[in-house]
Protein backbone atom coordinates (compact mmCIF):
# COMPACT_ATOMS: atom_id res chain seq x y z
CA UNK A 1 0.00 0.00 0.00
CA UNK A 2 2.74 2.80 1.08
CA UNK A 3 4.46 1.97 -2.32
CA UNK A 4 1.45 2.54 -4.27
CA UNK A 5 0.69 5.32 -2.00
CA UNK A 6 4.06 6.69 -3.49
CA UNK A 7 3.93 6.06 -7.05
CA UNK A 8 0.68 7.98 -7.14
CA UNK A 9 2.16 11.08 -5.32
CA UNK A 10 4.81 10.84 -7.80
CA UNK A 11 2.52 10.30 -10.82
CA UNK A 12 0.57 13.45 -9.19
CA UNK A 13 3.82 15.71 -8.80
CA UNK A 14 4.80 14.67 -11.87
CA UNK A 15 1.24 15.95 -13.85
CA UNK A 16 1.77 19.07 -11.49
CA UNK A 17 4.45 19.98 -12.74
CA UNK A 18 3.94 21.32 -16.70
CA UNK A 19 0.83 23.06 -15.30
CA UNK A 20 3.11 25.24 -12.97
CA UNK A 21 5.72 25.68 -15.22
CA UNK A 22 2.88 26.88 -17.81
CA UNK A 23 1.53 28.99 -14.99
CA UNK A 24 5.22 30.97 -14.68
CA UNK A 25 5.33 31.44 -18.30
CA UNK A 26 1.86 33.15 -18.56
CA UNK A 27 3.15 35.30 -15.27
CA UNK A 28 6.51 36.30 -17.45
CA UNK A 29 4.79 36.94 -20.48
CA UNK A 30 2.13 38.94 -18.76
CA UNK A 31 5.37 40.94 -17.09
CA UNK A 32 6.36 41.53 -20.57
CA UNK A 33 3.26 42.95 -22.28
CA UNK A 34 2.89 45.05 -18.74
CA UNK A 35 6.50 46.42 -19.28
CA UNK A 36 5.94 46.50 -23.28
CA UNK A 37 3.06 49.03 -22.77
CA UNK A 38 4.54 51.23 -20.09
CA UNK A 39 7.64 51.65 -22.57
CA UNK A 40 5.41 52.68 -25.17
CA UNK A 41 3.28 55.23 -23.10
CA UNK A 42 6.65 56.75 -21.52
CA UNK A 43 7.95 57.45 -25.14
CA UNK A 44 4.65 58.56 -26.15
CA UNK A 45 4.70 61.62 -23.14
CA UNK A 46 8.21 62.17 -24.00
CA UNK A 47 7.67 62.73 -27.47
CA UNK A 48 4.91 65.40 -27.00
CA UNK A 49 6.65 67.04 -23.81
CA UNK A 50 6.66 70.77 -24.96
CA UNK A 51 10.27 72.23 -25.41
CA UNK A 52 10.81 74.26 -21.94
CA UNK A 53 12.60 77.53 -21.65
CA UNK A 54 16.20 76.90 -20.82
CA UNK A 55 16.76 74.52 -23.12
CA UNK A 56 18.65 74.26 -26.21
CA UNK A 57 16.26 75.31 -29.39
CA UNK A 58 16.61 72.33 -31.66
CA UNK A 59 18.25 72.87 -34.86
CA UNK A 60 17.07 72.50 -38.14
CA UNK A 61 17.62 73.31 -42.00
CA UNK A 62 15.07 74.83 -44.17
CA UNK A 63 14.16 76.27 -47.53
CA UNK A 64 13.82 80.71 -47.87
CA UNK A 65 11.56 81.60 -50.35
CA UNK A 66 14.23 81.24 -53.06
CA UNK A 67 15.18 77.36 -52.21
CA UNK A 68 18.55 78.94 -49.88
CA UNK A 69 19.13 76.59 -47.61
CA UNK A 70 18.64 78.45 -44.01
CA UNK A 71 19.89 76.39 -40.99
CA UNK A 72 19.09 77.75 -37.05
CA UNK A 73 22.56 77.21 -36.05
CA UNK A 74 24.25 79.38 -38.52
CA UNK A 75 22.91 82.59 -36.36
CA UNK A 76 24.41 81.59 -33.72
CA UNK A 77 25.80 84.50 -31.76
CA UNK A 78 22.96 86.15 -32.10
CA UNK A 79 19.57 86.94 -30.61
CA UNK A 80 16.52 84.99 -32.81
CA UNK A 81 13.22 85.28 -33.34
CA UNK A 82 11.89 82.22 -34.43
CA UNK A 83 8.06 82.49 -35.75
CA UNK A 84 5.83 79.36 -36.91
CA UNK A 85 2.46 80.47 -38.74
CA UNK A 86 0.76 79.37 -41.80
CA UNK A 87 -1.10 81.35 -44.50
CA UNK A 88 -4.51 80.63 -43.47
CA UNK A 89 -4.05 81.47 -39.79
CA UNK A 90 -5.87 84.68 -39.31
CA UNK A 91 -4.25 85.43 -36.46
CA UNK A 92 -0.98 85.15 -37.88
CA UNK A 93 -1.77 87.53 -40.62
CA UNK A 94 -2.92 89.94 -37.89
CA UNK A 95 0.67 89.80 -35.62
CA UNK A 96 2.47 89.91 -38.96
CA UNK A 97 3.02 93.84 -39.25
CA UNK A 98 3.92 93.94 -35.79
CA UNK A 99 6.72 91.63 -36.66
CA UNK A 100 7.75 93.66 -39.19
CA UNK A 101 8.01 96.79 -37.23
CA UNK A 102 9.93 94.55 -34.77
CA UNK A 103 12.40 93.97 -37.32
CA UNK A 104 13.22 97.07 -38.84
CA UNK A 105 13.86 98.43 -35.45
CA UNK A 106 16.12 95.95 -34.16
CA UNK A 107 17.63 94.82 -36.92
CA UNK A 108 20.81 96.85 -36.57
CA UNK A 109 21.24 95.58 -33.21
CA UNK A 110 21.24 92.11 -34.06
CA UNK A 111 18.07 90.77 -34.17
CA UNK A 112 17.24 88.29 -36.37
CA UNK A 113 13.59 87.33 -37.61
CA UNK A 114 12.59 84.22 -38.73
CA UNK A 115 8.95 82.64 -39.69
CA UNK A 116 8.92 79.56 -40.60
CA UNK A 117 5.60 78.63 -42.58
CA UNK A 118 4.32 75.03 -41.63
CA UNK A 119 1.58 75.66 -45.05
CA UNK A 120 1.63 72.00 -46.59
CA UNK A 121 1.95 71.00 -50.32
CA UNK A 122 -1.69 72.04 -50.85
CA UNK A 123 -0.93 75.40 -49.89
CA UNK A 124 2.68 76.33 -49.97
CA UNK A 125 1.31 78.25 -53.14
CA UNK A 126 0.05 80.68 -51.26
CA UNK A 127 2.93 82.04 -49.19
CA UNK A 128 4.66 84.23 -51.78
CA UNK A 129 1.36 86.44 -52.66
CA UNK A 130 1.02 86.67 -48.23
CA UNK A 131 4.42 88.17 -47.94
CA UNK A 132 4.32 90.02 -50.55
CA UNK A 133 0.60 91.54 -49.44
CA UNK A 134 2.20 92.40 -46.26
CA UNK A 135 5.51 93.83 -47.98
CA UNK A 136 7.68 91.33 -45.12
CA UNK A 137 10.78 91.93 -45.84
CA UNK A 138 12.12 89.02 -42.83
CA UNK A 139 13.67 85.81 -43.74
CA UNK A 140 10.75 83.54 -44.75
CA UNK A 141 11.40 79.97 -44.62
CA UNK A 142 8.90 76.57 -45.81
CA UNK A 143 8.57 73.74 -44.05
CA UNK A 144 6.38 71.62 -45.51
CA UNK A 145 7.33 68.24 -44.54
CA UNK A 146 6.73 69.11 -41.18
CA UNK A 147 10.18 68.86 -39.83
CA UNK A 148 10.03 71.03 -37.07
CA UNK A 149 6.66 69.99 -35.84
CA UNK A 150 8.12 67.16 -34.17
CA UNK A 151 11.36 69.53 -32.64
CA UNK A 152 8.90 71.92 -31.59
CA UNK A 153 6.23 69.97 -30.12
CA UNK A 154 3.95 72.56 -31.92
CA UNK A 155 0.60 72.72 -30.30
CA UNK A 156 -0.62 75.59 -33.40
CA UNK A 157 0.39 78.58 -34.94
CA UNK A 158 1.05 81.32 -34.22
CA UNK A 159 4.12 80.25 -32.31
CA UNK A 160 6.92 82.75 -31.08
CA UNK A 161 10.41 81.46 -29.86
CA UNK A 162 13.14 83.70 -28.32
CA UNK A 163 16.53 82.35 -28.37
CA UNK A 164 19.70 83.80 -26.98
CA UNK A 165 22.98 84.12 -28.61
CA UNK A 166 24.27 80.70 -27.18
CA UNK A 167 21.05 79.11 -28.91
CA UNK A 168 19.25 78.86 -25.82
CA UNK A 169 14.76 79.65 -25.44
CA UNK A 170 14.16 82.15 -23.32
CA UNK A 171 10.74 82.80 -23.98
CA UNK A 172 7.96 80.83 -25.87
CA UNK A 173 4.70 82.71 -26.84
CA UNK A 174 1.78 80.66 -28.08
CA UNK A 175 -0.55 82.66 -29.69
CA UNK A 176 -0.44 86.39 -31.33
CA UNK A 177 1.19 89.22 -29.85
CA UNK A 178 1.62 92.80 -30.48
CA UNK A 179 5.45 93.32 -30.83
CA UNK A 180 5.22 97.43 -31.03
CA UNK A 181 3.82 97.15 -27.32
CA UNK A 182 6.98 97.71 -25.29
CA UNK A 183 6.14 95.60 -22.70
CA UNK A 184 5.97 92.36 -24.90
CA UNK A 185 9.54 93.11 -26.10
CA UNK A 186 11.51 92.75 -22.13
CA UNK A 187 13.29 89.39 -23.01
CA UNK A 188 14.33 90.67 -26.70
CA UNK A 189 15.46 94.12 -25.48
CA UNK A 190 17.44 92.32 -22.36
CA UNK A 191 18.87 89.74 -24.89
CA UNK A 192 20.13 92.53 -26.99
CA UNK A 193 21.66 94.80 -24.30
CA UNK A 194 23.19 92.20 -22.23
CA UNK A 195 24.75 90.92 -26.63
CA UNK A 196 25.95 94.41 -26.84
CA UNK A 197 27.49 95.20 -23.56
CA UNK A 198 29.48 91.47 -23.98
CA UNK A 199 30.52 92.77 -27.03
CA UNK A 200 31.83 96.39 -25.39
CA UNK A 201 33.54 95.01 -22.96
CA UNK A 202 35.23 92.01 -24.75
CA UNK A 203 39.23 92.30 -25.44
CA UNK A 204 40.09 93.73 -29.08
CA UNK A 205 41.19 90.73 -31.64
CA UNK A 206 45.01 90.60 -32.20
Amino acid sequence: MKGMAEQTIAERTQEEAPAARSRIMIALAALAILAFAFGVVWLQSSKYEPLTVGKIAPDFELPDLNDKAIRLSDFRGKVVFLNFWATWCKPCREEMPSMEVLYKNFEQDGLVVLAVSIDRVTTKKDIPPFVKGLNLTFPVLVDSWGQTDKRYKLMGVPETYIIDQQGVLREKVIGPRDWTVLNNLQVITGLLKSGSQSAQTAPPAT
